[in-house]
């Protein structure tokens, strides 16, 4: 007990006080001496010398002081020359080539002399990247998965705020999409396209060996907003991200969309290390959207009027449209640019501290941060407080623990954003008549420090959206966790890790009554507006498993891995709304009307158990193969689920998976292509499930109903106790090949994933009082391809590493109930249905605009209007294909243009996605770019087709000064019409457009300076950063990239959220 003690007391002291106060003294390492065998003795006849020397791949210099090893049986260092002699069982084995800065390499060792060895550094894009999984670390040429691994280095010198961010174009085959502009509201990610239609799409996220939730619980009081669990992880604070693209089985029923591992920094070496970074800069304005000035304005406002059945006499009387000297003058005569009263240039800033150390017993690893970034909108902004303390820590020669550790504050400033037209600063500066003042101007011209009120078509005041609204949210995330590993041998292991997660959310929303305008409840009109948000998650986890690995004669690599996962989460959302307050001063709910008061929210407790099965053997280091199984129970799942296991009566979903990998470059008919580094064939197969399924969909529950003052329950759904997980059934087969001593790497992988059970919505009876439930009976398809391939052009002094990646995925809907669905989300309509792709556009197609009278009698086309009555298109209006003559058509002797004519128009999935990207290093500076693209999706323009309806007062786009006015006119804008009586701005593929765009995301410039005579410095560098820099698209919105949902029934349309703007950045960073 003295002796735990001591120890214990020895972690505290390096944890806490020897982090950067006091310098660790280091001690020199012991030399290495040969290994004792890890199984079965080998005869002195089985044991032979080789010798060999290790060159740097880029210098071509040798390399001194290089590890190589033989596991398990022997090790060397090289010398000043680079050279090394070892002693090696005789026939075919490994070497193991290790230095801090490089990439670890293995190397096979034949009976033939050994060629020189080049290493390259740690931060070069190979085959031998380090990779971080759950049961290895090491080399990527050695797993038989097919796997990404991204080194957040460049995060020092990025504006990504959060992983998510971060990965955006970094790892192929995962679509990292931002949700929108807003800072740190973070991105969706989509693993080779969608797995289902009603559960998650999202990957799994594992940090540091313990599920991350990502789960967003209840939504948000502020239009647009949606929170980003992963917000919560500084990417500086990353060591490595691995993406598992065909895995998943080892986590069964939550690994359906593949996995992502964070690990988070540790101390690599025990000498005291403190690094810190500081940067600011500043966010730009992006390009507005071309609006009608006030002339033009004024001229559509003229025609619109006349159109609804106003006199030219009654319109020149208005003051808004004369030039005589009134008392509303000033009022009206004006040219204001509302996008730029709403949207301004901003700042950014980002200080980060890390420290490093430690000794034998204890390592630590602390860091503390600051990010303050402005949003688009003014008055808009993100900032987060964040720390983390990683410690490992060795109780004894059998027993160690490690412990980590995070909080982070987050707050932002926010407006409301997407489809709240009343109170979206952004769509209301689109649609405000520009000869309107922002303030109140007295008769004689005098301005007001008063902002104006609402105007006199009933539109807000933008300026009121941005300076007198409120929209807050803070939140705070402690994610912890603190395992043990105790050793009962060399080759048998007992660890275990525990986990908390502890997430609190709250929001504050103000709308006043001065300068904006508000729906009307049932019972009371509005005059102002508050809410607040409250939201909690508690998850508690835990991972016990029992290890075995072992060395056979050498060349025989077993591990296995058997162990139990437990997770249990709750949450909790509640929410009020308060109504008409006394004044604009009172923005409490509270404080509103108590008749009128809202208020709702709920509880959600979910348990899930797993135990699993890992299983992987490597021969030789060339032939590779992985099993993997879990069997999995989950408090989701219905008491009749079928499939699978039953154990007391409870059901467990079973997920097998294998996969092989070949070295084919290790063979011997392979030594003489000496030009070839590594050839490596890879094939999988798993099952993987997806128990996003609810709490309690499978059961039958109530909610609660306020009729008449009085409260009551009504169901609240149709339980369906046959409810279970999906099943992904997915197959891959992919190549590794790197070439030129891995100057030229690249990666290549096909894929087939079919799920079956796929939740979806089967419609009931009416007399059930509800529409439809939730059953297990689609099925779905995503088949595609991606190709990785990263090359050294230049490898002397210059530098010059290009990379690309190139995704590309298929989705397919099998089958669902009823054979087809049609959905609908911000004013988009959808079609999905059996032999097609999913949540594809479903509207009208059109052939331009009747240019003529005569060519519109011809046309013979009708509508019927809202009230009954039947008119025949004319000259001016959109000419809508008729796609199908209905019974109504037949029976009348006319063909209308009605719903049986819709069709599908467009498809927000893309062609293909990836990126490019380029380095160069040249003596102590270095310069990269990255380039997003996307190709072949389609969008949803919704703010076009508000600003291009040309059906009422609200501002348009200077594209409808080409609306048809006048008998054989060409062109493609209909004529304008009050109301749109004739439906022309129907939802057609007259508003949809190619998304397709390339994107310069990041480039960046470093100078690491020269330190020589500098003690207290280890290194400095300089550098600075320009994100968003250019965008090359045709689309015609402000943005072609967002993502307004986490599901498929949520892509592709343009609701007006805010979009992403062009930021610089010039920073330091400094180690000591």
């Amino acid at each position: 007990m003295c002796n735990f003690n001591q120890k214990l007391k020895a972690f505290i002291l390096y944890a806490v006080i020897s982090a950067g106060l006091f310098p660790v003294m280091r001690t020199e390492a012991a030399p290495v001496l040969p290994l004792a065998p890890d199984s079965l003795a080998v005869p002195p006849q089985s044991v032979r010398k080789t010798e060999g020397i290790v060159k740097d791949a880029s210098t071509g210099k040798p390399v001194a002081g290089v590890n190589v090893s033989v596991a398990g049986f022997s090790s060397a260092f090289t010398d000043e020359k680079g050279r090394f002699k070892i002693s090696v069982p005789s026939g075919r084995a490994a070497l193991k080539i290790s230095l801090e800065g490089y990439q670890d390499k293995i190397v096979p060792v034949g009976q033939g002399k050994l060629p020189a060895i080049f290493i390259q550094e740690e931060s070069y894009n190979s085959q031998f990247t380090h990779v971080s999984l759950p049961f290895y670390e090491g080399p990527k040429v050695t797993v038989p998965f097919s796997v990404a691994s991204v080194n957040p280095g460049g995060g020092w010198s990025a504006n990504s705020e959060t992983p998510d961010t971060y990965l955006q174009g970094r790892a192929t085959g995962l679509n990292s999409i931002r949700r929108s502009g807003t800072p740190g509201i973070g991105a969706n990610l989509f693993m080779r396209g969608f797995s289902s239609l009603a559960a998650t799409s999202q990957p799994l996220v594992v940090v540091d060996g313990v599920i991350y939730d990502t789960g967003v619980y209840g939504s948000s009081i502020i239009s647009g907003n949606t929170e980003n669990p992963l917000g919560f992880i500084d990417p500086k604070d990353i060591d490595n991200i691995t993406v598992v693209r065909d895995g998943g089985s080892l986590y069964g029923t939550k690994g359906a969309n593949g996995v992502i591992f964070i690990t988070t920094i540790r101390a690599k070496e025990e000498a005291t290390r403190i690094d810190f970074a500081a940067y600011g800069g500043l966010n730009f304005k992006v390009k507005d959207i071309p609006l009608m000035g006030a002339s033009a304005y004024r001229s559509y406002l003229s025609d619109i009027l006349q159109d609804r059945g106003w006199s030219p006499q009654m319109i020149a009387s208005q003051p808004y449209m004369n030039d005589n000297i009134n008392p509303q003058y000033y009022n009206y005569h004006n040219n204001t640019n509302w996008q730029d009263e709403v949207m301004g240039n901003g700042s950014n800033q980002n200080y980060y501290l890390k420290v490093t150390g430690g000794d034998d017993i204890a390592t630590y690893g602390l860091s503390v941060g600051f990010i303050n970034n402005d949003g688009l909108i003014n008055n808009t902004n993100n900032k987060k407080y964040h720390t983390r303390f990683n410690g490992d820590l060795k109780l004894s020669s059998k027993l160690s623990s490690t412990v980590n550790l995070s909080f982070m504050n987050n707050e932002q400033n926010l407006r409301d954003g997407g489809q709240a037209y009343l109170t979206n600063p952004l769509y209301l500066a689109s649609v405000k008549a520009p000869f309107l003042s922002t303030h109140q101007v007295s008769e004689n011209g005098v301005v007001s420090p008063n902002l104006a009120d609402k105007d006199i078509f009933n539109i807000a005041n933008p300026v009121v959206a941005v300076n007198d609204a409120i929209g807050k949210n803070r939140n705070y995330r402690f994610f912890g966790s603190v395992g043990f590993n105790y050793a009962f041998s060399k080759n048998l292991k007992l660890g275990s890790v525990v986990g908390v997660t502890y997430n609190k959310m709250r929001e504050n929303m103000f709308i006043p009554e001065k300068g904006m305008v508000h729906d009307s409840l049932s019972t009371a009109a509005i005059s102002n507006r508050s809410g607040t948000n409250v939201g909690r998650l508690l998850m508690l986890y835990n991972d016990t498993r029992l290890s075995y690995s072992r060395i056979f004669n050498h060349i025989n690599t077993l591990s296995a891995n058997l162990g139990i996962r437990y997770s249990s989460s709750k949450t909790e959302n509640d929410f009020g709304y308060g109504y008409n307050s006394a004044t604009d001063d009172l923005i409490s709910v509270g404080q509103g009307a108590g008749a009128l008061r809202e208020i709702g929210g709920g509880l959600g407790n979910s348990r899930w158990l797993s135990t699993y099965l890992n299983v992987d053997y490597n021969y030789l280091n060339t032939y590779f193969l992985s099993f993997n199984m879990a069997a999995d129970g989950s408090s989701r799942f219905g008491t009749e689920a079928s499939g699978g296991l039953s154990v007391s009566g409870n059901r467990y979903a079973l997920m097998p998976g294998i996969a092989a990998a070949w070295l084919l470059s290790s063979e011997k008919f392979m030594k003489d292509m000496k030009w070839l580094d590594i050839l490596k064939l890879r094939a999988s197969y798993s099952l993987t499930g997806n128990d996003d399924i609810g709490n309690y969909s499978a059961k039958r529950y109530y909610i609660s109903q306020n009729l008449l003052g009085m409260q009551g329950l009504i169901p609240g759904n149709i339980g369906n106790p046959a409810l279970k997980w999906e099943t992904v059934y997915k197959t891959n087969a992919g190549a590794d090949i790197s070439i030129w001593h891995e100057r030229l790497n690249v990666s290549a992988d096909f894929y087939s994933n079919r799920t079956k059970d796929m939740l979806s919505w089967r419609n009931v009876s009416t007399a059930a009082g509800l529409k439809n439930v939730l059953t297990n009976e689609g099925e779905m398809t995503s088949k595609g391809f991606e190709v990785t391939v990263n090359a050294r052009v230049l490898n002397k002094a210059l530098k010059w590493d290009l990379g690309l990646g190139l995704a590309k995925y298929k989705n397919e809907v099998v089958s669902i109930p009823g054979g087809s669905m049609i959905s609908t989300f911000g004013g988009a309509t959808f079609l999905t249905s059996g032999g097609s792709a999913p949540n594809l556009f479903y509207g009208y197609k059109t052939r331009g605009v009747f240019s003529s009278s005569a060519e519109a009698e011809a046309a013979g086309l009708y509508t019927v209007l809202s009230d009954g009555s039947v008119r025949r298109f004319s000259a001016g209006d959109i000419h809508f294909v008729n796609n199908v003559n209905s019974e109504e058509d037949l029976a009348a002797g006319r063909t209308y243009i009605d719903e049986s004519d819709r069709q599908v128009i467009g498809d927000p999935n893309p062609d293909f996605t990836g990126s490019f990207s380029s380095s160069f290093n040249w003596k102590r500076w270095s310069f990269g770019t990255l380039f997003t693209f996307s190709k072949g999706n389609d969008i949803y323009n919704a703010q076009r087709a508000a600003l291009e309806s040309q059906s009422g007062v609200e501002n348009q786009t200077l594209n409808v000064l080409n609306r048809w006015r006048s008998e054989g006119q060409l062109t493609d804008v209909p004529r304008l019409g009050w109301g749109d009586p004739m439906g022309n701005a129907r939802f057609s593929d007259r508003w949809i457009e190619d998304g397709s765009y390339l994107r310069l995301r990041t480039v960046s410039l470093s100078y690491n300076l020269n330190l020589k005579g500098v003690k207290l410095f280890k290194y400095a560098s300089v550098y600075a950063t320009a994100n968003n820099l250019f965008t090359w698209t045709k689309y015609k919105g402000y943005d072609p990239e967002f993502s307004a949902g986490p599901g498929v029934f949520a892509q592709g349309v343009d609701t007006g959220l805010q979009p992403l703007f062009r930021s610089t950045q010039l920073g330091i960073r400094i180690g000591l």
